[in-house]
């Protein structure tokens, strides 16, 4: 797990997750990534720059993004995805903070087949509808 701020981790730390100190080395450590970030603009830092998530991404790995984001800005981070070759799937979300506290939110994946089916067990956590 990875957060600006290591106080909102804490309870995630609790539970079990373990701490990575940069977004590389988060990606190198898990088979997928999952960014629900507040912005284009913070997407593309924690996506590029030199200790970011395409930086620890290889094959067999999947980036999955869930912010509410820019098309056009998605789709030039997803093609650095891919020349790692990774995968990308976006996957944004409907309900809002509330609803997401309590698993009842919608899920909208775009992407190949194959991967949506490798994510689709962790995503009927997170929400109640995966379309």
């Amino acid at each position: 797990m990875r957060d600006l701020d290591p106080e909102a981790a804490k309870p995630f730390l609790a539970q079990g997750a373990k701490w990575a100190d940069s977004s590389k080395e988060l990606a190198e450590a898990n088979d997928m990534v999952i960014t629900c970030l507040p912005s284009p603009a913070a997407c593309s830092a924690v996506m590029e720059s030199d200790d970011g998530i395409i930086a620890g991404l290889r094959e067999g790995k999947i980036w999955l993004e869930m912010s509410t984001t820019d098309d056009g800005e998605l789709r030039r981070i997803a093609d650095k995805v891919l020349a790692t070759g990774a995968k990308a799937l976006e996957a944004p979300v409907s309900g809002g903070c509330h609803r997401a506290a309590t698993g009842n939110i919608s899920i909208f994946v775009g992407g190949d087949r194959e991967s949506f089916e490798q994510v689709l067990p962790v995503l009927t956590n997170l929400g109640r509808r995966v379309l």
